[in-house]
């Protein structure tokens, strides 16, 4: 072969596994970046549900306040017109609590849905770290695949070197256990 080829043999050798090193790096900082958008995500699902939460237990409370506020009108009401110790004072009374009971379930519904919402999100984020890794690991593969496809490419031209050591022609023969330079000592 060649002076150049052989030249332009190694040098595309060389070049191809640094692209194959710099393509794993590469791959191994895009799943860094995904994982912390993944964790970023995560981080406003959270945000998110203690929103949420909050504004259930704020409603909660409101609705348990409205409760008392009507029971206290409905009760001053009916003392204001001597109605106070009849039957439908506490009828009154009674149909309030279940305005509230049924609010309160209202809240706790959605407040049950928004959970499972945070839930799913959550699992959506374990997948997106999993996803990452495992696109890490492909890349990964993929530069060693492709290093090893530069070297089986190579195998003729380090093959050919590796003969025009051996030979006498070029008085490197000793490298490759031709004997000494001299010739002595076969």
């Amino acid at each position: 072969m060649d002076p150049v080829s052989l030249t332009l043999g190694i040098v595309g050798l060389g070049m191809q596994i640094f692209g194959g090193m710099k393509q794993s790096e590469d791959a191994h900082r895009a799943a860094q970046i995904s994982r912390d958008e993944a964790t970023q995500e995560q981080g406003i699902n959270d945000a998110k549900q203690k929103q949420m939460e909050l504004e259930g237990r704020r409603t909660q409370l409101e609705n348990i306040r409205n409760m008392q506020r009507a029971r206290a009108m409905a009760t001053n009401a009916a003392v204001n017109q001597g109605a106070n110790l009849g039957s439908g004072l506490q009828g009154g009374l009674a149909q309030i609590s279940d305005q509230s009971n049924f609010n309160m379930l209202g809240v706790n519904q959605g407040l049950q849905i928004g959970r499972e919402i945070a839930g799913f999100n959550q699992n959506i984020t374990q997948d997106k770290y999993r996803m990452a890794d495992v696109q890490s690991q492909s890349a990964t593969d993929q530069g060693i695949a492709s290093l090893g496809g530069a070297i089986l490419k190579a195998g003729p031209i380090v093959g050919q070197i590796s003969q025009g050591f051996g030979g006498k022609q070029n008085g490197f023969g000793f490298l490759m256990g031709g004997g000494s330079p001299s010739g002595y000592g076969r």
